[in-house]
């Protein structure tokens, strides 16, 4: 087995592939990637038995043949090689692999190919389409808010649900909550919980310039399929919440600011926070916004801003500021609207995008 190629055409798939690779090493077979030459073509995938990433790129100067290589390894030797051609071979006896470049040779231990797990899926003749810029959209302004090996399993992902012709993410980690919705005018109704590892790694991989993207989802996996990559995954086994019920309606209190003056003044009055709950308290004071903090060592902490718009007289509501600046950040407009419903209910935060929802849990100061 060999074959030639450019850094520039195999480095990102590398290490997208070592990042989909288990780091844990509960079998040594899982931190390698595939590696297989069939004509001018190259398969190289890489697994963890929860999901699996599949490449295919076009080589020069190859010969047949099979193996595995360790992920972390090729991958780290590959980004400090210099520009140009790379030439792999495998030796006679199948037990090392060959990386050479204009700066010099690398020798890689190898596991047979054989030992690689299959990942089974079972195949769908129903295949969604969808932009790469819509599910990047879909993540992007949902997955902040996945729980992080949180005991409620179901949570450490993001839901990704169909119904009619509306396809729905959301995220949620009890403090705060994100739904995206977008058009999907294509038959068929589907839900399940994509695992948190799946979404980063996704994100990573989806081309960034409005590509056609398809996908399969059953009730154990969803598979994304582009023009040189497969990427499957399980689902979360569980039930999701009822996430509509956590969703605040009725007459709140409604006032408008600048966004990006709201983070800034956010960012600074925090520094005075409580370390462990990261506490700073909004409250209206005529035409203005009073953003303070304290903390157990009596520092405190206070600025005022501008409201543009709304007049909410009692507003008094106070978060977790690095929820609230991260649901600020998935904002793009310059004015956002803080809607309370007292100091112990869910808040909303809103720009002018209708599809968007975000909830912010208050904190108790």
């Amino acid at each position: 087995m060999k074959f030639s190629i450019n850094k520039d055409e195999i480095i990102h798939q590398l290490q997208s592939l070592a990042a989909v690779a288990d780091k844990k090493q509960t079998l040594p077979i899982l931190s390698n990637i595939y590696l297989k030459c069939s004509g001018a073509e190259l398969t190289l995938k890489s697994t963890d038995l929860e999901v699996e990433l599949e490449f295919k790129l076009t080589t020069q100067n190859s010969e047949d043949g099979e193996t595995t290589i360790p992920s972390k390894k090729i991958s780290d030797i590959v980004r400090e090689l210099p520009e140009g051609e790379i030439a792999f071979s495998l030796n006679d006896d199948g037990n090392k692999m060959q990386v050479k470049s204009s700066s010099g040779r690398y020798n890689l231990a190898t596991i047979s190919a054989g030992d690689f797990p299959d990942f089974d899926t079972v195949p769908s003749d129903k295949i969604y389409d969808i932009s790469s810029d819509d599910l990047l959209a879909l993540i992007q302004k949902t997955s902040f808010a996945m729980a992080n090996q949180d005991w409620r399993h179901y949570l450490n992902g993001c839901l990704l649900q169909k119904n009619m012709n509306e396809i729905n993410m959301v995220a949620t980690d009890a403090h705060r909550l994100a739904v995206y919705k977008l058009k999907l005018d294509q038959e068929g109704d589907f839900f399940g919980i994509i695992p948190r590892k799946t979404i980063i790694e996704l994100t990573k991989i989806l081309p960034k310039n409005n590509e056609q993207i398809q996908f399969y989802i059953n009730a154990n996996n969803i598979v994304f399929m582009y023009k040189n990559f497969t990427f499957k995954s399980k689902l979360v086994d569980g039930n999701y919440p009822d996430f509509t019920k956590v969703i605040p309606s009725g007459d709140g209190l409604e006032i408008g600011v600048n966004r990006k003056s709201l983070i800034e003044t956010l960012s600074r009055v925090s520094v005075l926070s409580s370390e462990k709950f990261k506490g700073v308290k909004l409250k209206t004071n005529e035409n203005s916004l009073e953003v303070s903090a304290h903390n157990p060592d009596q520092e405190s902490a206070e600025e005022s801003l501008n409201i543009i718009s709304g007049s909410a007289p009692g507003f008094d509501v106070a978060f977790n500021v690095n929820y609230l600046r991260e649901v600020l950040s998935t904002i793009e407009d310059d004015e956002i609207k803080l809607i309370s419903f007292g100091t112990d209910k869910s808040a909303l935060i809103e720009g002018s995008d209708k599809q968007q929802t975000l909830v912010l849990m208050p904190l108790l100061l």
